[in-house]
């Protein structure tokens, strides 16, 4: 019976700690994205190690039924799980507006009219601001998808921010393209 309820005990952790408080400790040691990624497969493995504990155990004449124990401590996981997923999702949600922003204030940049130097200063250094990003931008991109493809499973996300990461790489692609017939244009002009 002690070395049943020891494998309980080994849980106790899930309800005599706040996840939140480890989250701090978790993001004082500066994690990466693969550390996240471990820290929510060691919460899944330990979900399954519940799950596979059996549904009754016998001890002489006494019967325990533990279904009631697996679906709590599968709850205390879950718990777990979703607030280290909100924290990478507020990290990538941050991350894909910067992006977004940047690449609308850009094309903003770009569509401007020419009618002075100055109008064509301002184009001339979104082209060049386009130029110096184009090398990197997908170093910048993918950190983002990665995030929102570790989170996707664990929470419930908007259809707006999900469309908005789908199309980030198009958005970009087009905004270069446009670039390119901008720099045409100047050019025969």
């Amino acid at each position: 019976m002690a070395k049943f309820l020891e494998g309980f005990t080994t849980y106790s952790w899930l309800w005599t700690q706040k996840p939140e408080n480890e989250l701090k400790k978790f993001s004082a040691e500066n994690p990466d994205l693969e550390d996240f990624e471990e820290k929510l497969k060691d919460f899944e493995g330990r979900k399954d190690s519940i799950d596979a504990i059996k549904a009754e155990h016998q001890i002489g004449a006494l019967q325990l039924k533990t279904q009631g124990v697996k679906e709590t401590l599968g709850k205390y996981i879950d718990q777990w799980k979703m607030v280290f997923s909100k924290d990478i999702h507020k990290q990538a949600k941050t991350l894909l507006s910067n992006l977004a922003d940047d690449i609308k204030q850009i094309r903003l940049k770009i569509d401007k009219e020419v009618k002075d130097i100055d109008s064509l200063g301002s184009v001339m250094l979104a082209l060049e601001e386009i130029r110096k990003k184009q090398s990197n931008i997908n170093f910048q991109f993918k950190p983002v998808e990665n995030m929102y493809d570790l989170i996707e499973g664990n929470l419930d996300l908007e259809r707006d921010e999900l469309d908005q990461k789908k199309d980030l790489q198009k958005e970009w692609d087009d905004l270069v393209g446009k670039a390119f017939n901008v720099r045409d244009k100047l050019h025969d002009d």
